[in-house]
């Protein structure tokens, strides 16, 4: 970690702005993040069901297959539960044309040679900042999610993530007060928001998360067609 912040930190260079450190549940890491855009696609990352993992510092692994001058292009490589490679680039919606020219540099540049260690070819993709934030409560409620996430990091919470499912399943539709209620009269109640964030984050239910601000109210139910 000592080492990721001297490096974000030389990213950063002389400015004066924030630097995140957050627990990455996908990629079961701390991270440090040198700018705004970076956490803001952290959160929105960490609240994508279709992303599996995530590496928020690839540049070693892109150095390796194409060379130094795409290094600072990809923020972040992704695995998708489709199985798919993506490096995805971010940036404000007044640079997309730039980089566009060159996503299709580095995608023409991919497809012209074979990955190291026979890894899977990636596909090039650009995400805007207005891009993410077209869902705004979604960003902001995933930053506080992500606090619990960190919270429950050394805890298996099987047990508990079992528990919240049969609530679901029994109620059909719970709201976190309920979900806390499981562990009522023990120390550990909070690990049950930590267990139904987690099955949220692999995209287990479905919530008014990405639409109306966080809070004990906050619902939770079975997706349309589950068993």
């Amino acid at each position: 970690m000592r080492s990721q912040l001297a490096n974000t930190y030389k990213v950063r260079g002389h400015s004066t702005g924030k630097i995140w450190l957050q627990y990455s549940a996908k990629a079961c890491r701390d991270i440090a993040f040198a700018s705004e855009i970076d956490y803001l696609h952290f959160l929105y990352v960490e609240s994508s069901f279709d992303v599996v993992s995530v590496d928020y510092t690839p540049e070693l692994k892109v150095q390796r297959a194409v060379g130094s001058s795409f290094v600072k292009y990809i923020n972040a490589e992704i695995v998708t539960t489709n199985g798919d490679a993506v490096w995805r680039h971010v940036c404000e919606a007044n640079k997309v044309e730039s980089a566009r020219y060159r996503q299709r540099q580095l995608q023409t540049l991919l497809q012209s040679f074979d990955m190291p260690d026979g890894a899977q070819t990636p596909r090039v993709e650009i995400l805007t900042h207005e891009d993410m934030l077209a869902a705004p409560h979604r960003i902001r409620n995933w930053h506080s999610v992500a606090a619990w996430l960190a919270a429950g990091r050394d805890w298996a919470l099987t047990e508990e993530q079992l528990e919240v499912a049969a609530l679901i399943r029994s109620k059909k539709r719970v709201e976190f007060q309920e979900v806390l209620g499981l562990g009522k009269g023990t120390d550990h109640d909070d690990l049950y928001g930590v267990a139904i964030f987690r099955s949220m984050q692999a995209g287990a239910y479905s919530s008014n998360l990405f639409d109306t601000p966080f809070s004990m109210r906050t619902f939770f139910s079975e997706k349309q067609g589950s068993v």
